[in-house]
């Protein structure tokens, strides 16, 4: 065999000489405590038959062993790392002894490697060519032989040299070429031979993601394994039997979706986005505050547009509406709290709303029971990379990939490096490009597309995605879509999407060729990074089809003139977004438990990346948090403008409760609101306890053996509770004022995304019932609520715990004084 000298002086990974020698040299000294004891894979094998997998190729030069250790009586044990299992272990070693026979004595002298071939039959060795399998003499303390008869020894060989692509293996073939290997050995031994059983016993398994991370530290040629882009001679059939990627099965799914010629419309699905007008989103309102649409609840704050100022505001009222301004509140945003009458103050702790970056969880505890924040805690589950990704993998592994592998592959850094080592092989047999994105980045930092494995950077946290290779191009250019979504609460749910959106162009016409990977301008759609391009084009009209940035209306309406079904494509990502959320929708609730107060102070905007194939099937790229909402040109004034005005009276805003009663009668006198409204926040319609009765409905109608939706569909609507009613109340009010968004969770079709929650939720099947009942008789539904309310049914709250806590400590303590007190007289 011919051996290559390797110019840069670096150690080859899969020169097995040198892996060799450095794993016996560190392994020198190490006795019992040696960390591959405890794997190992046993054989008994005869020492004059190999199976026609055996190589000995690169195992290096043969060594004169002393005839003595060859004769020794008893048997040897040789013991061999199974190299395959090594790969889809991460390079954990697993061991497999060979058992000579005391029978068999083998010259091991002067042997050639390169004389060491595969072979396609098993045939006997010729003792003068045996193979080159190293043995060490036994020693005792100060390097002297021993001549005494010893338990058999231990001699690893790690053959690294398979990792290389032509030579790797996966594990579950491994298995059927042990087996095989079993059944030819048997089938070539005469019944005189006295040949012994076979025995395999498998390893102990090791966590996986422990592997990843500790490999990746303790090998020093992690990072040089250039040759995986070598696929010369990679084995076809390796591909054949490997699992699908997730999204091959929610590829079929979403065709069928977005292709649908039969698909029957709800009332909420594709009407709601070509009706609304964005002409009449910017609207000022008559009044600056709306009253609800129930008695005895607090009017609302209805917000202006950006263009204009809104209604007159009294100036009592005026004094009170503070809000805190940060240094990323948009431009958009200012104007329209401006034109609304708020003051806008930089320095304050008494504010009652504010706009600005997420808060560390803990932080959520210091919120006023009257302040809102634009951030839910814990949104991270679907805002970081890593996490969404995480979150919608566990959905899979728990349903299906049809229904959430909508994300293209991902693999995270460093904790996956070592999965996306071992399938890399098959991936450049495909040419399969890759996007890598820091996992908490936005406006396309650190982003770039390779197709190279030494491209990938192994030590810093990021994520490796597969690039969509064949999108969809208009005028030859890719682009993505902007989604805007709004949560303004989890426990129930309840999701709002905005009716318009953003198509964001590429400004370089696109290739699938290699040598183009490296422009930005081209592969990227980010307006962050096209925007400086000598190529990039201004939309000046809203409803122009031209420039690199049109609205999701126009688009909509390019598409329509071309044959596609706007509203099979619009109704799939309404399907994408509800599962992105619900994917970490319990980890949210979870923090939201924990750091928040009441259930009036969070809402998010989430912006969703979304990019559409050539068979119109959409695929989330990614999530952000805090969505850029500047306006540097004016379509995106047109486009974010009525957003953010929707948002914020989606949000339900009430006045601070910093009003007097008798000023807050006057203030109804003069905006003509009934005698006896409460015009200030009341803190009693979001409270965040029960009373005993409504704890025992939670419990009945959330047990886990309540599996069927008849069960509680007529049933939970039977006996309200005042804090059904409440629940019911807010969500009403928020439908009513959600314009120009649209409310996509609770519909009287979501009933079927109940089944992805962990946990059953009471909120969420009293609503579904809701609406099941009354969402084509609303008006039913309201008149109902009303008349609770006008009873103050809603009002009735019970004892907030915290109170009971301090009433019993307070008994406590007056026992106690009693008791010392009457202990006192008694002495006197």
């Amino acid at each position: 065999m011919t051996e290559v000298q390797n110019p840069s002086g670096r150690r080859d990974p899969r020169d097995v000489n040198v892996t060799t020698a450095g794993q016996r040299e560190s392994s020198k000294g190490a006795g019992h405590d040696s960390p591959f004891e405890s794997h190992v894979l046993k054989e008994k094998l005869p020492s004059n038959y190999l199976s026609n997998d055996y190589s000995c190729n690169g195992w290096g030069e043969a060594v004169d062993y002393p005839e003595s250790l060859l004769q020794k009586a008893g048997e040897e044990y040789l013991d061999l790392y199974d190299s395959e299992a090594i790969i889809e272990t991460q390079f954990d070693p697993i061991h497999r002894r060979l058992r000579l026979p005391e029978k068999s004595a083998i010259d091991y002298s002067g042997v050639d490697s390169a004389n060491n071939n595969n072979t396609s039959t098993e045939k006997p060795l010729d003792q003068s060519h045996p193979p080159c399998l190293p043995i060490n003499q036994k020693r005792n303390k100060g390097n002297a032989t021993s001549n005494k008869k010893s338990l058999p020894t231990v001699h690893r060989v790690l053959l690294y040299s398979t990792q290389s692509p032509r030579m790797g293996r996966k594990q579950q073939h491994a298995t059927h070429r042990n087996l095989n290997f079993k059944n030819q050995i048997s089938k070539s031994v005469e019944p005189q031979d006295d040949f012994p059983a076979v025995l395999l016993v498998e390893p102990e398994s090791k966590d996986e993601v422990y592997r990843s991370h500790t490999d990746s530290d303790r090998n020093t040629d992690f990072d040089d394994d250039d040759d995986l882009d070598n696929i010369s001679n990679f084995d076809e059939s390796d591909t054949e039997s490997l699992i699908s990627d997730a999204e091959d099965g929610y590829r079929a799914h979403a065709y069928k979706l977005t292709h649908s010629v039969d698909r029957i419309s709800s009332p909420q699905s594709g009407s709601s986005f070509s009706a609304q007008s964005s002409e009449g989103d910017l609207k000022n309102p008559e009044s600056l505050l709306v009253p609800s649409l129930f008695p005895f609840v607090p009017p609302y704050l209805s917000f202006s547009s950006n263009t204009s100022k809104g209604p007159r505001v009294p100036p009592e009222l005026h004094r009170v509406l503070k809000w805190r301004v940060t240094n990323i509140m948009p431009k958009v945003v200012r104007l329209i709290l401006a034109n609304s009458g708020m003051r806008m103050l930089k320095k304050t702790n008494d504010w009652m709303g504010v706009w600005g970056k997420h808060l560390r969880s803990p932080c959520f505890k210091t919120i006023r029971s009257y302040q809102k924040i634009n951030h839910l805690p814990g949104s991270f589950r679907i805002g970081r990379k890593d996490s969404c990704w995480k979150n919608l993998q566990r959905q899979m592994g728990k349903h299906s990939n049809k229904e959430f592998g909508f994300m293209p592959r991902t693999y995270i850094i460093p904790n996956d490096l070592c999965a996306l080592r071992r399938h890399w092989p098959k991936y450049s047999q495909r040419n399969t490009k890759w996007i890598i994105k820091p996992p908490a980045s936005a406006r396309g930092a650190g982003i770039r597309v390779i197709n190279r494995w030494g491209q990938i950077p192994k030590r810093r946290p990021l994520i490796v995605q597969k690039y969509i290779e064949r999108p969809l191009l208009i005028n030859g250019s890719k682009f993505d879509l902007r989604l805007y979504v709004l949560v303004t609460s989890v426990n129930p749910l309840r999701v709002f999407m905005y009716h318009n959106g953003l198509a964001r162009f590429a400004s370089v016409k696109y290739s699938s060729r290699t040598d183009t990977l490296g422009d930005r301008c081209m592969h990227l759609t980010n307006y962050s990074i096209n925007k400086f391009s000598s190529n990039y084009s201004k939309n000046e009209d809203v409803n122009a089809c031209h420039g690199h940035k049109w609205t999701i209306k126009s688009l909509w309406t390019y598409l329509a003139n071309r044959g596609v079904r706007t509203d099979c494509l619009w109704e799939a990502l309404r399907s994408l977004v509800l599962r992105t959320i619900i994917a970490g929708e319990n980890g949210i609730n979870s923090m939201i438990r924990a750091n928040v107060e009441s259930k009036y102070s969070c809402f998010e905007l989430f912006g969703f990346d979304v990019i559409l194939d050539s068979d119109l099937v959409p695929w989330l790229l990614e999530v952000n948090i805090s969505p850029s909402l500047h306006s540097e040109l004016p379509l995106d004034s047109h486009v974010k403008a009525p957003l953010v005005q929707g948002v914020l009276n989606t949000a339900l805003y009430n006045v601070p409760p910093k009003l007097s009663q008798e000023k807050q009668k006057e203030l109804a006198a003069e905006m003509s609101f009934p005698t006896g409204t409460q015009m200030c926040y009341d803190k009693r319609l979001y409270i965040n306890y029960l009373s005993r009765e409504e704890k025992e409905k939670h419990n009945t109608f959330t047990r886990k053996s309540m599996e069927d939706r008849n069960e509680y569909i007529n049933d939970i609507l039977d006996n309200l509770t005042p804090d059904d009613v409440r629940c019911l109340i807010i969500a009403e009010d928020e439908l009513a004022r959600c314009a120009p968004l649209e409310r996509i969770f609770p519909t009287d079709q979501t009933h079927k995304y109940l089944k992805y929650n962990d946990t059953p939720r009471y909120y969420n099947r009293l609503l579904d019932a809701w609406e099941s009942r009354y969402a084509n008789n609303r008006a039913e539904g309201i008149a109902l609520l009303r008349d609770y309310c006008q009873n103050k049914y809603h009002l009735q709250v019970p004892t907030s715990p915290n109170k009971k806590v301090m009433n019993d400590s307070c008994e406590e303590l007056n026992l106690k004084t009693v008791i010392y007190v009457g202990q006192d007289d008694t002495n006197a």
